[in-house]
């Protein structure tokens, strides 16, 4: 593999990584809501791959020069030329694509979670303790106007 598009693959891989981490976080620490937390990390995938779109819009030759990938590899193992800077923007601006679409595929699938949390947490019968004191309300309620 190309030394550019290993070090492309690693650094959007990690990327990807540390915005996961973030999202599990946030959901764990709303773990009292399942629905809410799935919802919150649908929201951020969400997010993460709005903003690799917004980053392959605005990756031109010049810009792709002054990224970390680009300036991070020595000289002799970037892609040489005119048409290696082409090839390179090509390449980088197809792996953004793809971790942007793995993104917004992954939020889908949080959102379903989060709607059918909600849907399975709406239809669930209510809890004992709280059956129990409105039979209790209504046992007293029925006592009172018995008398």
């Amino acid at each position: 593999m190309n030394p550019f598009a290993r070090f492309a693959l690693f650094t959007v891989a990690r990327d990807a990584a540390f915005v996961t981490l973030a999202a599990m976080i946030l959901m764990l620490a709303f773990s009292f809501r399942p629905e809410l937390a799935f919802e919150i990390g649908a929201t951020v995938a969400l997010i993460f791959s709005v903003y690799l779109l917004v980053r392959v819009s605005l990756l031109t030759e010049e810009r792709l020069e002054r990224c970390e990938v680009w300036r991070a590899l020595p000289e002799e193992e970037r892609p040489p030329g005119e048409d290696g800077r082409r090839w390179a923007r090509t390449h980088f601006e197809l792996l953004l694509l793809r971790f942007a679409k793995g993104a917004s595929g992954f939020a889908g699938v949080l959102y379903v979670g989060a709607l059918l949390m909600a849907l399975a947490s709406g239809l669930a019968p209510p809890f004992a303790d709280a059956s129990s004191s409105h039979q209790f309300v209504n046992a007293a309620r029925a006592d009172i106007t018995i008398r």
